[in-house]
């Protein structure tokens, strides 16, 4: 098999899955749930074990985290070795850790803070967002003008495209993707991320990062908020705080990978979201998908040999 460039794509808040993480606890890959137990300072297994757990912000976020890493884990224990890395929002902050960038325990207590941040952020201005599908993000920019309160959180991916902010400010959105043409479904979320509405979020994970020590990743991470790689750890620090207000520029990320000659991805933790979208924005990748000791085999045998190759 000749040698091919490999992203790992990590996800974001909306793709916990309870039961997942435990399903990895008779593998090698899960020593490193003690670690992240050590940055959270919580038992990451119970919480995973809850269902409602993806309904809180402040624990969906350690919880997805923590399975994305023994994912990781296990692909690097078995040869699977990625040249790029990129994070869909709070999954930005797992390819952080797994670029080296940040230690795991470290990664997890950030994530920890960041999670708790944006969870009072939420309490303190209601939100919601919605998800405007068969638009194209230009379409959904004229949408959104004229109405205060409401801002484009997430550029997904062709035809998928988030807004959130005030409620009643998403609802009229809503009705104006409607009537032309599109549609607009409301998503299960706290609050109106990656809008205005968690300013007050920032210092915290400002300075959580702070009182980190982070290091030049050994892998560049292509980040949601630039929509381009970093490669020295002050860049990727600010675009790890950036991007708590900032839009994530997922269907660039996609195309950016592609540009930068990576022509397959895996996406590494629960939900199997990301492959959907990096399927519908390059349709040319080779995407795959590990979320359980089940999915691993098949992608080693995909992707192991050309990844050992490389090295």
């Amino acid at each position: 098999m000749s040698s091919a460039s490999i992203a790992f794509l990590f996800p974001g808040q909306g793709s916990h899955r309870a039961g997942v993480l435990g399903a990895w606890s008779g593998h090698e890959a899960f020593r490193i749930v003690a670690e992240i137990d050590e940055g959270i300072g919580r038992d990451v297994v119970a919480l995973s074990e809850d269902p409602s757990a993806g309904d809180r912000t402040a624990d969906a976020q350690p919880a997805i985290m923590a399975a994305s890493l023994v994912v990781w884990q296990a692909l690097i224990d078995a040869g699977v070795r990625p040249d790029r890395l990129a994070g869909h929002s709070l999954g930005e902050y797992t390819a952080a850790v797994a670029s080296g960038a940040l230690g795991v325990a470290d990664g997890a207590r950030v994530v920890a803070a960041r999670g708790r941040a944006m969870a009072a952020a939420c309490r303190q201005r209601p939100g919601s967002m919605a998800a405007v599908l068969k638009l194209h993000v230009d379409a959904v920019e004229v949408l959104t003008d004229g109405v205060d309160g409401v801002v484009i959180a997430n550029d997904n991916a062709p035809g998928q495209v988030v807004v959130a902010g005030d409620p009643e400010a998403v609802d009229q959105v809503r009705q104006r993707a409607r009537e032309a043409g599109g549609r607009a479904l409301p998503l299960g979320v706290e609050g109106a991320f990656h809008s205005p509405a968690m300013a007050s979020a920032v210092d915290a994970v400002r300075a959580a990062l702070a009182t980190t020590s982070l290091a030049n990743p050994d892998l560049p991470v292509v980040s949601g908020a630039t929509a381009r790689e970093h490669d020295r750890a002050a860049p990727l620090a600010d675009a790890l705080v950036a991007g708590i207000l900032s839009p994530v520029r997922w269907r660039e990320v996609q195309s950016r990978l592609s540009e930068l000659g990576t022509p397959t991805v895996v996406e590494v933790g629960p939900g199997g979201v990301l492959a959907g979208l990096a399927k519908r924005t390059v349709p040319e990748l080779e995407v795959h998908t590990v979320a359980t000791p089940d999915d691993l085999p098949q992608v080693v045998a995909a992707l192991a040999e050309p990844a050992l190759a490389r090295r």
